[in-house]
């Protein structure tokens, strides 16, 4: 939390800013594997990011082809790349890691899962379980909640 300014010097302000900072990462491929040459889009693509609207910051790619994205707390962002607007809302609460709806967020927030967290085992669930285990070395078996898998992913996500 960054300190909030405040219009007299000899007090000091005990309020709070809450900041979110999200890295948003634009690549070819989804997942960690590969260099970030083969991963990431040129560098040279400009970005524009808009907090509620406004226009908030704006620059170049970085050569992962991330972005550092910093929102307010309750507000919500718009990433502009590549002709493409992002939607980021920053994520207070995960739902806990050993629900299916838990497994599904962090699988697409680790970029394999590309439809809507929906607490529903369909196809691509089932994709996004391969893919993940494929670029793991894991065996390809497609079961999210064997421990192998499940440790994987808890471990590949930070937890």
């Amino acid at each position: 939390m960054a300190s909030v300014a405040r219009s007299s010097a000899a007090k000091t302000n005990k309020n709070k800013l809450r900041v979110h900072k999200v890295k948003v990462f634009l690549q070819l491929y989804p997942g960690k594997f590969g260099t970030d040459d083969e991963r990431a889009i040129d560098k040279a693509i400009e970005y524009t990011v808009y907090i509620d609207g406004k226009f908030s910051q704006g620059g170049n790619i970085e050569d992962d082809g991330s972005v550092e994205v910093y929102i307010p707390g309750g507000a919500k962002a718009k990433l502009e790349a590549l002709g493409t607007s992002y939607e980021i809302e920053p994520i207070t609460n995960l739902e806990a890691h050993d629900t299916l709806l838990g497994i599904q967020r962090r699988l697409r927030l680790l970029g394999y899962l590309h439809t809507d967290v929906n607490d529903e085992w369909g196809a691509d669930f089932d994709r996004a379980v391969l893919n993940f285990q494929a670029d793991h070395g894991l065996d390809p078996n497609g079961k999210a909640l064997d421990a192998v898998t499940y440790n994987k992913i808890k471990s590949e996500f930070g937890e």
